[in-house]
């Protein structure tokens, strides 16, 4: 072969690879993107299987919060203040009596001597020092307000205190408490393994000066059996207290049962058209009354109060629906 037949056959298989190369692969098309609000769908058939339920965001007026710390006092403690003022008065009473008439036995002519007099006068005087020694006592451990129960709203209260059926807690709150504190509202907050409730509390008085920072306010609160959710509340527990005091303006609230966590951050999940539920997130973690203020939704807005940690499963594709019976 000579050189211009080998020069001739190179450029052939040249050509030939140059034509026989595959071309490139084309590029994948882009993913669709993620929604933008995180959720799950589940046929609407299967809502019920679910047990989902819903109820419905309300408006509420905003409420400043202040956090502080109770402690549940000893109610034997005071019922026996209590004892001894009530036993006090009633020797004061009976001394006053007897003066009175020893008083008018010797103004009627002497059938009572100078001295049985100025006896009775002494042992009067001493009745009565006894019982202000008493109440000054029962007034700097308690209050005046609880001791002296002049105000018709705290005689059932005190009633129910000596009778056992209830529970005092002294509230100390370290920061600054927006609005007169009698006129606020106070919840205990009750954590236990079946979860957290909040038990309304019901101010009493103002109590002594606060110890956790001079610009802080205490105050005495009185909760019922009947309030406490199970709760025994037996004296020296701590809880968590809040204040609250309505505020302006509204704002959206949904209910505690509605909330759930996750990835360190509050959600509930809203009912949309077409089975869909979508996870919003939580304004902060304050609990504001029985809810949260949601400040993404609006009023009438229906969440998820039951099956929204099945949602949540459902979402992670930690969980599958039922399938509907055919």
């Amino acid at each position: 072969m000579n050189a211009a037949s080998c020069l001739s056959l190179t450029l052939l298989f040249l050509i030939a690879g140059c034509t026989g190369r595959s071309a490139p692969p084309a590029e994948d098309p882009p993913a669709a993107e993620e929604d933008a609000v995180p959720g799950v769908t589940v046929a609407e058939s299967q809502t019920k299987r679910l047990g989902i339920e819903l109820a419905a965001a309300i408006s509420a007026p905003a409420k400043s919060v202040a956090i502080g710390t109770a402690v549940v006092l000893d109610s034997a403690a005071l019922i026996s203040a209590l004892d001894e003022i009530a036993a006090a008065t009633e020797e004061a009473a009976m001394q006053r009596e007897s003066l009175q008439r020893i008083q008018h036995l010797y103004d009627d002519g002497g059938n009572a001597s100078l001295q049985t007099l100025q006896a009775a006068r002494s042992q009067a005087a001493q009745a009565r020092a006894r019982l202000t020694a008493a109440q000054s006592r029962a007034r700097v451990d308690w209050g005046r307000v609880l001791i002296d129960a002049r105000d018709p709203r705290l005689r059932p209260v005190r009633d129910m205190l000596t009778r056992g059926q209830g529970a005092l807690l002294r509230a100390e709150f370290s920061g600054s408490v927006a609005g007169d504190p009698a006129t606020l509202e106070y919840f205990l907050e009750s954590i236990t393994d079946a979860g957290s409730s909040m038990i309304p509390a019901q101010f009493v008085d103002l109590s002594k000066a606060p110890t956790q920072s001079v610009s802080g306010l205490a105050v005495t609160l009185a909760v019922p059996d009947s309030g406490t959710d199970n709760l025994a509340l037996r004296p020296g527990l701590r809880l968590s207290v809040r204040a609250s005091a309505n505020g302006g303006a509204l704002q959206t609230l949904v209910p505690a049962a509605a909330v759930i966590a996750d990835s360190g951050q509050l959600w509930c999940y809203v009912a949309r058209a077409r089975g869909r539920f979508d996870r919003v997130a939580i304004d902060g973690d304050q609990r504001v009354g029985q809810g949260y203020a949601a400040p993404a939704l609006a009023a009438g807005e229906r969440v998820v109060v039951r099956g929204a940690p099945l949602l949540l499963s459902l979402e992670r594709g930690a969980g599958t629906a039922p399938a509907d019976e055919g």
